[in-house]
């Protein structure tokens, strides 16, 4: 499966969103912030594990905002 980068995924066991940063051949590398630590943090993570969350237009990506 192909990712583009500013996709948003997960792990398909599920998880964190995370932002596609870029795909080179099967492997992506994706990035997210990780609140307990104030820090931007990355992981390479095979294509096969991942898959697209998609978001209705009026859905927020925080879902600690209630």
């Amino acid at each position: 499966m192909d990712f583009q980068p500013g996709e948003v995924v997960q792990l398909k066991s599920g998880g964190r969103a995370m932002t596609v940063a870029r795909q080179i051949k099967d492997q992506v590398e994706v990035v997210w912030y990780a609140e307990s630590e104030d820090a931007i943090r990355t992981a390479t993570v095979p294509a096969v594990c991942l898959a697209p969350i998609a978001f209705d237009d009026d859905e927020d990506l925080d879902e600690d905002e209630d």
